[in-house]
């Protein structure tokens, strides 16, 4: 990697990576792009008796058909990465350099908005007056049909609770982890984000962004299912946590006539969150109470992307924060060791990360977004003030290296890579993966410029 210095008198940039990461990054926006809005697609799943067609402002985690034969079915439209998703439409509308490329990535985040009030207002009880999916549901699959009572409550909270729908708008009726309080967060935050980067300020935005903080507010440390939605692990989750904590610091401003209950739930998501510290192992605990007697099984790279999205300007659970660097310097190490593709990597690159020490979905290998978030963190530190900022960036830029090595030679971004051959699995064109790479490569274009 090719050296310099923090006053940025010598050029930072590795010209040839940089080169790769410019071009990699317009060809994950273009395949981002194909999952908003995807009203040309259709999707049967015919053992439920569904048809399901994008509507406007969805987002598919996916848009590969798949029927877990053996990649899963990720046609839906997840609170969570459509969020973190529309977060980045909001920086490609910042960063167009015409008035048509700014007005697509407009029209998206508008259409988004939309789709997203509309899903916030169904009702499950007169969703199912009018369903006949049990019914019309093959026998052999009604196993995986969710029970009609979890199902009749679905309004208000308990709507918002959910981690899922139908691109097509309508109720998911299968079983799945739930309930999950970090989507409306972080849809409160890419909204946020949407009108710093100069959207308007409509009627819609407002009245979407009040209801995801207040139901922040509302829920803020509360216990329930984690970014990876693993059944049974209904906890105290680091990344809930913590970003929640990110769309309350980042909303205050929208805290309207409940000062008092936004600085409370503040404190209660603060102390919460030094509550993972271990200091016998010196790193965060993805979750607590945490059942584990090492380092190796505490940590998640759940806890990197957290302090990524939250984005927290300064102090604990921020980028600065010594003990996040202590923990993602943990997580590196522990997967250097644990996974075969980074034990014989070239000495210019930076290990691919997996999610947890445990994992075995899909076998458990490297993902694209946990790799990333290593990478962006590096980046954004790099611009705080203080920071050996060349270093840094070298730091990244090995990541990058590393995501380059394990990225096919046409840019598509699986969910994963086999963690023996480096071999795309699980999910195919993951668009959370799209997006983190698309946001990586604008922070480190900021952090070398």
């Amino acid at each position: 990697m090719s050296g310099g210095t923090t006053s940025g008198a010598t050029s930072i940039d590795t010209p040839d990576l940089g080169t790769w990461i410019a071009r990699q990054s317009a060809s994950s926006a273009t395949a981002m792009a194909r999952a908003i809005s995807a009203v040309h697609l259709t999707r049967r799943r015919e053992a439920f008796a569904q048809v399901a067609v994008p509507a406007p402002g969805s987002v598919l985690a996916s848009p590969a058909i798949a029927n877990w034969d053996p990649e899963p079915d990720y046609f839906f439209h997840w609170i969570r990465d459509s969020a973190i998703v529309m977060r980045t439409v909001a920086e490609l509308m910042e960063d167009a350099t015409t008035t048509a490329e700014r007005e697509r990535w407009r029209r998206y985040f508008e259409d988004f908005v939309r789709f997203s009030r509309a899903l916030n207002s169904q009702d499950g009880a007169q969703f199912l007056r009018l369903s006949r999916h049990r019914q019309l549901t093959r026998r052999d699959a009604r196993k995986f049909l969710r029970r009609d009572a979890e199902i009749r409550v679905l309004s208000g909270d308990k709507l918002l609770g959910e981690p899922r729908f139908n691109p097509d708008g309508t109720l998911d009726i299968l079983r799945w982890s739930r309930p999950q309080y970090d989507g409306p967060a972080l849809r409160a935050l890419a909204c946020l984000r949407y009108l710093a980067a100069g959207g308007p300020k409509t009627e819609e935005v407002v009245f979407l962004l009040r209801q995801d903080l207040s139901f922040t507010l509302r829920h803020a440390g509360r216990r329930g299912i984690g970014p990876w939605e693993e059944p049974g692990q209904r906890c105290h989750h680091y990344y809930v946590a913590l970003v929640q904590l990110g769309a309350l610091v980042h909303g205050r401003d929208w805290a309207g006539d409940a000062p008092g209950a936004w600085r409370t739930a503040e404190k209660r998501l603060r102390t919460g969150l030094d509550q993972h510290w271990s200091e016998a192992h010196q790193v965060y605990a993805a979750m607590r109470p945490a059942a584990a007697d090492s380092a190796d099984d505490l940590v998640d790279a759940a806890t990197l992307l957290a302090v990524l999205d939250a984005d927290l300007p300064e102090g604990p659970h921020s980028t600065e924060d010594p003990r996040v660097q202590a923990t993602q310097i943990a997580i590196e190490r522990l997967f250097a060791r644990e996974l075969p593709i980074n034990q014989h990597r070239p000495p210019d690159q930076a290990p691919a990360l997996g999610r947890s020490r445990g994992d075995r979905y899909f076998g458990g290998g490297a993902w694209f977004v946990t790799t990333l978030a290593a990478a962006a963190l590096s980046y954004r530190l790099a611009q705080c003030p203080g920071q050996d900022r060349a270093a840094l960036v070298r730091k990244g830029d090995a990541v990058m290296a590393r995501v380059r090595a394990l990225t096919p030679e046409d840019g598509s971004l699986s969910e994963q890579v086999d963690r023996v051959t480096g071999a795309p699995t699980s999910a195919r064109h993951l668009t959370w993966s799209y997006a983190a790479f698309v946001s990586t490569a604008r922070l480190r274009a900021r952090a070398v410029a």
